[in-house]
């Protein structure tokens, strides 16, 4: 099997995150312990958890054993979770992931939504940020996690939080692919320090895959579309990507793009597919009872 390594990048806390990672969204539960042993294999050392995955303590058993073996050491992992605002205090949720996970301690701790929506009753059972991040503050000085930062903020959440963080976020994890690149956000994010991590980087289904531009491209690269996709992403606009796979080839080819420079007038062409198209709009899900959060 063919080691890669995905390029580090240096956070605003001076942190070291791998540009590319794993995400560990809806993926089988009685498969994770090969899934991270053939990704750690392959070069992977970066993974995406969270609190809404439910299957933190599956991840934890994995790497209990992985590490047990003593190939791999818990130091050299970029692991990731996160929290909703509304799942209480930051601290307790904190520990509680670091108990399933099996871990000492957290790289990164997201706060994974700005808000959800009312109960049942109509009531709103949201904590706003100005609440929330002290909590994500004290994680950091407790020693339970290293870096801090958000998830689906806007420019205006993300800037009312920059004006009076002690501890600056140093991650915004967003929705962010070929028909979303979202230029305003990331010129802001590069201003600010704010390093841009994509998730859902190749879209849902064959959509983006089968764009007539990225089969052009993957011909003359001689790579796949993912590749493509993923090298525009990661290589083009700079930001860190979380493509979802358990199979094995693709974790490879997940990885191996790094490798070639598109031309000036081919990146400005994967720009241009831009369409501003959504495909997490919370709006579709019960959890956030209709909010509308990007419009």
């Amino acid at each position: 099997m063919k080691n890669l390594q995905a390029p580090l990048k240096i956070l605003s806390n001076k942190q070291k995150i791998p540009t590319v990672g794993l995400g560990l969204y809806k993926t089988d539960k009685d498969n994770f312990y090969n899934l991270l042993q053939n990704a750690l294999q392959t070069g992977y050392t970066h993974f995406d958890s969270a609190i809404l995955y439910k299957n933190e303590d599956v991840v934890g058993n994995a790497f209990q054993k992985i590490f047990s073996e003593k190939k791999f050491k818990r130091e050299n992992i970029f692991i990731t979770s996160k929290v909703f605002p509304n799942q209480g205090n930051i601290i307790e949720n904190v520990e509680k992931s670091l108990k399933n996970l099996k871990l000492d301690y957290l790289d990164l701790y997201l706060i994974h939504w700005p808000a959800v929506g009312p109960d049942s009753n109509n009531k709103i059972i949201h904590r706003p940020v100005h609440q929330l991040w002290p909590e994500l503050e004290q994680c950091v000085d407790k020693g339970l996690v290293k870096s801090i930062g958000v998830s689906n903020y806007n420019v205006q959440l993300l800037y009312d939080l920059l004006s009076y963080a002690k501890i600056k976020p140093v991650i915004n994890q967003v929705e962010l692919n070929l028909y979303l690149q979202q230029p305003d956000l990331l010129r802001f994010c590069q201003q600010f320090e704010v390093a841009v991590t994509a998730y859902s980087p190749l879209g849902q289904g064959k959509d983006h895959l089968e764009n007539d531009l990225v089969v052009k491209l993957a011909k003359k690269y001689n790579k796949s579309p993912a590749q493509i996709i993923l090298n525009h992403l990661n290589v083009n606009l700079g930001v860190i990507v979380i493509p979802k796979t358990s199979n094995i080839k693709r974790l490879s080819e997940n990885l191996d793009f790094t490798d070639f420079k598109m031309q000036e007038d081919e990146i400005q062409a994967l720009k241009d597919l831009d369409k501003n198209q959504r495909i997490n709009d919370p709006r579709k899900f019960k959890l956030f009872g209709n909010l509308p959060l990007f419009h």
